[in-house]
């Protein structure tokens, strides 16, 4: 891996993470709320973080492209769209097993706790849903799991880094949902070669995730979207 992936990992636990906790002392001694304590931590660690992210490799090569063409930009962009559906597919699979394995609760305490306070704040909504997924693709698929798929197949390379993308998490009853959801991401990025493939995937999944407050809707009629969603992903499947 080179040096400048190192200090994107570095980066990532530093700023995006520490940062952010570091900053929320001072803000709860100055009295802020809690909700407040989490937008301000949370933008202002993201923001921080992305910057130096991108300035460290913007100028690097893709570690999953070498030598090949990348796939051409409109296609990548349909594939983009259709990771949601796969990832949604992933996500529906894993809870399935998650419950039958040791009856995990089907909606994670993480996002529950996040939609709670996005719903008092647009800010945080917009950090969480674009700037998040922006960074941990970065660091997970094209530092880590670009590093790994040089030096072993794609399965190991997948998995290592999708445990590790489930572990940063902190939410272990859904560790499953994460490592499958990991997967679909770095198969996207392996199929098109380029990173901003996954990076649209993780976004839109993250906004879907969102829809209660984004569109004032109720949780049942976002179960039934993300079902109208895979039965077409299984109809597209069928003829691909």
């Amino acid at each position: 891996m080179s040096l400048r992936y190192w200090f994107v990992i570095i980066t990532f636990v530093v700023v995006a993470q520490l940062f952010s906790a570091v900053l929320a002392i001072p803000l709860y001694a100055l009295g802020f709320e809690f909700g407040d304590v989490i937008t301000i931590s949370t933008i202002s660690s993201f923001s921080l973080g992305l910057l130096i992210i991108w300035l460290l490799i913007r100028k690097e090569r893709d570690p999953v492209r070498g030598n090949e063409p990348p796939m051409h930009l409109g296609w990548s962009l349909l594939l983009g769209f259709g990771g949601l559906i796969a990832a949604l597919f992933a996500q529906n699979i894993a809870f399935q097993i998650q419950q039958l394995l040791y009856d995990a609760p089907v909606e994670s305490e993480n996002t529950q706790m996040l939609l709670d306070i996005m719903n008092e704040n647009i800010w945080l909504l917009l950090a969480v849903v674009i700037v998040g997924p922006i960074l941990e693709e970065l660091v997970f698929r094209q530092a880590i799991f670009g590093h790994l798929y040089k030096k072993m197949n794609f399965f190991w390379a997948a998995l290592i880094s999708s445990l590790i993308f489930s572990a940063i998490h902190l939410d272990f009853t859904h560790i499953l949902v994460y490592a499958a959801v990991g997967f679909i991401f770095a198969g996207l990025y392996v199929w098109s070669k380029r990173i901003i493939v996954p990076i649209i995937a993780h976004v839109l999944m993250n906004a879907f995730a969102s829809l209660p407050i984004l569109l004032d809707i109720d949780m049942e009629d976002l179960e039934e979207i993300e079902e109208n969603l895979q039965f077409i992903f299984g109809i597209l499947g069928a003829w691909m």
